[in-house]
């Protein structure tokens, strides 16, 4: 009986954990569109970084990555070549895990 109530909390708290991580990265995401939206790329960059590399095989890692390119495509048009090759750079030696090699 008690093995079964443990077997319960734990899967209760599991459950709970996955929910907490999975709106946590949702809000690092927004956050992250909003500090591109104003202008503020660096600090976009790094939680988009952080959401890629840290996080990978979530949702948000892909649109993490999607805006991390889209941003590469930006500077290249801007004609800022360093920092749209090193973004370019970045992304592909990404491994199979989305954790960047070292």
């Amino acid at each position: 009986m008690q093995r079964e109530q443990s077997s319960t909390r734990s899967a209760y708290w599991k459950e709970g954990r996955s929910e907490v991580i999975h709106r946590s990265l949702d809000h690092l995401l927004g956050l992250a569109r909003h500090y591109r939206n104003e202008g503020c790329n660096w600090q976009a960059m790094d939680i988009f970084w952080k959401l890629s590399e840290d996080h990978a095989g979530t949702t948000q890692s892909m649109e993490a990555q999607m805006n991390l390119l889209e941003m590469a495509e930006s500077y290249e048009r801007h004609e800022e070549p360093h920092a749209a090759r090193a973004v370019y750079e970045r992304l592909s030696d990404s491994g199979a895990d989305g954790r960047a090699r070292a």
